[in-house]
């Protein structure tokens, strides 16, 4: 009933908002918000209901068959609804129609350019809906009667991985407002401040989510797969990146546009490549061309659809842009050095290290295809490139407080040269000590330059403002704030890939292994039935110099349905380190473990924080 109930709206969705697109053509504007509010009430329903058939365990639904089972946890069971394709793209469709909502309540810009916005992003949700409808739904019947599911992916039935869809999906999907807002600013050549201020705000917010979206990814890849990492350079992970990249650029484009008013064709640009890079991104996941732990789908149908609906959006944004983009030439204050000046430089190297990552992705598909033979690009090709690429933007990003945004002037340099010689003969220092690789030494000084300066600024700022100080100091401040937060996470990267430590030791019950000044002691071993897996959970406890420290339970799950086997890590969250841990097989009556030492890779978790955070701040400046 609810297979029917969710497939009747979804029809009801789109049919609204084909409503909207022909209520817009014939200008018959006091139906279009009604056929909006319809439109999302639909979707709504519709995917509530493939909520509630995998709540109540409707195995007559063969999604709800394929990819859940009565015994899974309540959680696991709602979070099961995007845990596949086409329930996953039931979410795209309403985190899509949601963006169309909330923007119907925008006040700020004029009727026309709201209205042509809503257009646009409603003729893109039938594209993805017509796709869903024919090619994925997620409500057809089961041929046959069963009793119970499948079962969903063990390593999909985390907390973090539950809401890490919908997180993700809110920047990833979200940029599609950001481009129907740039089409209609072109269309109506209504590119003025008021779409600016707007642009940057959704773009913010969308930038933002997909920060938070790739962050949660990366901490549930360190604990959950066991390999004592937080980025493998998956081609999937690559594909959330390059948006996000984008979305950056964007981003500080809208920051220059707010202080010089230029480079409006470059923001339009930018808005469309967020987009295209999504869609893109959807086309390699979903029609089987890579293999990755996170591809939902290996049906070449699905992908050839997905792949005309990106050539069409994307072809015919372009082509808006070719002919309706400004011609008149404004002059550009690029002295030779400025605010202005760094951030063009570092949009130019965000958009090459973009160029760099889609060549890495697409290049093992082009030699498949054209020479039937299967390689891959891995870490060693984006290490060597990527990391080399984005240098000139950190150190850009280091120096930027100082700068001014109209004058060559450099505001208190002095004070920033000071810092910089005492930053430099301190990471030198230290790199003798420690002997630390170039790698490292470049990583630490960065990193540690940009947060100095831009905790410099704030101070400076802070001085200057002391008499009337408000609380939108803050609010003011957030650029700075951001910086500080890539500073903390560039540290957190270096140090513990750096410093990492790797220790591999077969161990009886009861058994002792020291390594450095710790002593790690098996202490136990013990198995638990739950609902739907049987663990084996090993207890160890770690000291330091004879003191107790923590409890580290590594552990093996083997989930009956499924008959696969998962790694849990155990790990101990000291404030300058981690020790994270893997239980192993046995073998001989031993238990094979992995201990890594991974200095201050919280550093990387707070970092990003910071980030996410001041892009919320962002959005109400």
């Amino acid at each position: 009933m609810l297979s029917q109930v969710g497939f009747i709206f979804l029809l009801l969705s789109f049919i609204s908002s084909l409503g909207i697109v022909i209520l817009h053509i014939i200008k018959k504007n006091k139906l279009f918000y009604y056929f909006v509010y319809i439109s999302f009430l639909s979707i709504v329903i519709s995917f509530l209901s493939l909520v509630g058939s995998y709540i109540i365990s409707d195995f007559s639904n063969y999604n709800v068959f394929q990819n859940s089972h009565s015994s899974m946890p309540l959680l696991y069971k709602i979070t099961g609804t995007w845990g596949n394709h086409e329930g996953s793209m039931l979410l795209w469709l309403l985190i899509m129609n949601i963006y169309n909502f909330l923007f119907s309540f925008n006040k700020l810009l004029e009727k026309k350019v709201q209205q042509l916005t809503i257009f646009f992003q409603s003729i893109f949700f039938l594209f993805f809906c017509a796709y869903v409808i024919f090619t994925s739904n997620p409500f057809l019947i089961n041929s046959i009667n069963v009793e119970e599911g499948l079962g969903l992916n063990p390593i999909l039935q985390d907390f973090s991985l539950s809401i890490h869809p919908p997180i993700l999906y809110s920047g990833y999907v979200g940029f599609s407002i950001v481009l129907s807002l740039a089409l209609s600013g072109l269309i109506s050549n209504k590119i003025d401040d008021k779409l600016l201020k707007t642009l940057k705000r959704w773009a913010m917010f969308c930038w933002s989510m997909l920060t938070a979206g790739i962050v949660l990814g990366s901490y549930w890849a360190y604990y959950e797969l066991g390999w004592g990492g937080w980025w493998f350079w998956d081609p999937v992970e690559n594909i959330s990146l390059m948006p996000w990249i984008a979305g950056l650029a964007l981003v500080h484009s809208l920051l220059i546009n707010n202080k010089t008013h230029v480079l409006k064709n470059w923001i339009i640009f930018l808005s469309i490549l967020c987009f295209a890079l999504s869609i893109l991104g959807t086309f390699l996941v979903r029609s089987g061309i890579l293999t990755s732990v996170h591809t939902f789908a290996a049906d070449y149908t699905r992908g050839i659809f997905i792949l005309i609906i990106f050539l069409v959006i994307v072809g015919f944004s372009f082509l808006i842009f070719i002919i309706k983009s400004s011609e008149k030439k404004e002059k550009i204050n690029l002295l030779f050095i400025n605010k202005t000046t760094a951030i063009i430089i570092n949009n130019l190297v965000m958009i090459i290290a973009c160029s760099t990552i889609l060549l890495g992705t697409l290049y093992p598909i082009i030699i498949e295809v054209l020479l039937n033979q299967r390689i891959s690009v891995g870490a060693p090709y984006y290490n060597s490139t990527v990391l080399p690429i984005l240098l000139p933007g950190f150190f850009l990003m280091s120096v930027a407080p100082a700068l001014s945004w109209t004058t060559t002037k450099l505001n208190n340099g002095k004070y920033y040269l000071y810092f910089f010689i005492l930053n430099s003969i301190g990471v030198l220092i230290f790199s003798f000590i420690s002997e630390l690789s170039a790698w490292g030494f470049v990583g630490i000084f960065l990193s540690s330059w940009i947060i100095i300066s831009s905790l410099f600024s704030i101070f400076i700022n802070l001085f200057r403002n002391i008499k009337n100080l408000r609380f939108n100091f803050i609010l003011r401040q957030n650029a700075f704030i951001a910086h500080i937060g890539v500073g903390i996470a560039v540290l957190g990267i270096t140090c513990s890939t750096v410093f990492k430590s790797e220790y591999k030791k077969e161990m009886n019950i009861n058994e002792s292994f020291i390594f450095k000044n710790y002593e790690l002691k098996f202490e136990d071993l013990k198995i638990i039935e739950n609902d739907n897996y049987q663990s084996i959970i090993g207890s160890f406890a770690l000291y330091e110099h004879n003191k107790f420290l923590a409890k580290i339970q590594p552990e093996k799950r083997y989930f009956n349905v499924s008959k696969i086997i998962t790694t849990e890590a155990g790990i101990y969250h000291h404030p300058f380190q981690d020790f994270y841990m893997i239980l192993g097989d046995n073998s001989n009556g031993k238990w094979s473990i992995i201990i890594y030492q991974n200095p201050l890779v919280s550093l990387i978790w707070l970092g990003t924080f910071i980030m996410i955070v001041s892009g919320f701040i962002g959005i109400k400046r």
